[in-house]
């Protein structure tokens, strides 16, 4: 299925024309034109989102545009960023290649059209394990060869990634892809992508060890492979050198489609707890049942959580909860009912990976913060809301409880 690199060195050899060709056009163009291909202004209006969906195919993006003709000769970095490895679908040679992307896509995955570039990226997000019911993939069941797609190998989920976003950018440019859909699919590559692999680096790293293992190369390929991975850690352009891996504003709404009831339940740990969460889901939501444990839902490495409930005295905080009334009043008889005393509190929670939570990460953190606090009738968890505006770099959320 895969022949991407194995006719590569007779398009290096017509690179080497065509980059000949586009350095004389590129000495015609005036100076304001110029800058807006080589500088930073034409990034600014791309959504980080889009920016590292795009740049996790840009190995393989790479070597259709031809991009530093230092793989031809020359040593030099002039500099420049490569739109197209930042954006996709709407860029100023995204004509000129559509054609181009249109013989790759037949000849390396038997895409031709939309069902079947449906089809191709269904099998690499099963794979995976990535979730498609929020795409248009929901419900395929495709699959692709695992024999030489062995998910379990070292780097080969780094390789299916890159994969993944490479079809999802090219089938957009040549309109097998509306790019709504495709922002979607890309998405759910990116979550995964943060959530196995620390950086840049590593998830290229992986990537060519996964390739090793996939065998979709013949020596040369593979040179010219590693010659590209080495750029794109290297070139002063390159979105691996300018997209901030784990850097994503945070979400105003999170798991606000989970549906979940807080019981004070003390559980032993969070394998546990997500057996009682996905059964939950089943029973509620049944079909529209929307959980991913592993979904990152917070893409931050710590967050203040605030929240309403009922205690007895300061003891009934925990140590890294803080209570935002005046203690005084709080504590004040007119504010009693029971024994009990209505408070906001606010707790800073830090993700158990150190970089972002995840949907169980974050849910079981606050199933154990509510532990000893009375919450009347409104047990129901109806997601969180980020708090605008908040000073500081650390996101703000309140809890949304029903009953």
């Amino acid at each position: 299925m895969f022949k991407f690199f194995k006719e590569l060195l007779s398009a290096v050899k017509e690179g080497v024309r065509d980059a000949q060709e586009e350095l004389a056009q590129e000495a015609e163009m005036d100076k304001t034109s110029k800058e807006q291909v080589n500088g930073k202004e034409m990034l600014k209006g791309i959504s980080y989102e889009e920016q590292f969906g795009t740049a996790l195919g840009a190995a393989f993006r790479v070597i259709v545009f031809g991009d530093w003709f230092t793989v031809f000769g020359s040593a030099d970095d002039d500099g420049t960023y490569p739109i197209h490895l930042y954006q996709f679908g709407n860029y100023p040679k995204q004509a000129e290649y559509s054609n181009e992307f249109s013989k790759l896509l037949k000849r390396d995955f038997a895409i031709e059209d939309t069902e079947t570039c449906l089809h191709i990226l269904a099998a690499y997000c099963n794979l995976l394990g990535v979730k498609t019911h929020d795409t248009v993939l929901k419900g395929r069941e495709d699959q692709i060869d695992s024999g030489r797609w062995d998910i379990a190998r070292p780097g080969v989920d780094a390789l299916a990634v890159a994969v993944g976003s490479h079809i999802v950018a090219a089938a957009t440019d040549v309109g097998y892809l509306p790019k709504s859909a495709a922002l979607d699919i890309l998405k759910n590559l990116s979550s995964y992508a943060r959530l196995h692999f620390k950086d840049w680096h590593t998830f290229s790293e992986k990537f060519l060890e996964g390739e090793q293992h996939v065998g979709l190369n013949n020596k040369i390929g593979k040179s010219y492979l590693k010659r590209y991975i080495g750029y794109l850690r290297e070139k002063i352009g390159s979105p691996w050198n300018n997209i901030d891996w784990n850097t994503q504003p945070p979400q105003d709404h999170v798991l606000s489609a989970i549906a979940w009831t807080f019981q004070a339940k003390s559980y032993r740990s969070s394998q546990e707890f997500e057996v009682d969460v996905a059964e939950y889901q089943r029973d509620i939501l049944a079909d529209r049942a929307q959980w991913d444990a592993n979904e990152i839902v917070v893409d931050a490495a710590e967050i203040e959580l605030c929240y309403m409930c009922w205690i007895k005295d300061m003891e009934d905080l925990n140590p890294n909860e803080t209570l935002l009334d005046d203690e005084e009043e709080a504590f004040d008889e007119d504010n009693e009912d029971s024994g009990y005393y209505q408070v906001e509190i606010c707790a800073r929670l830090r993700a158990s990976n150190e970089k972002n939570f995840t949907a169980l990460d974050l849910l079981y953190q606050m199933e154990k913060q509510l532990i000893g606090k009375e919450l009347g009738d409104h047990i129901f968890f109806e997601g969180l809301d980020r708090v605008k505006n908040h000073p500081g770099d650390t996101p703000l959320y309140y809890i949304s409880f029903g009953s």
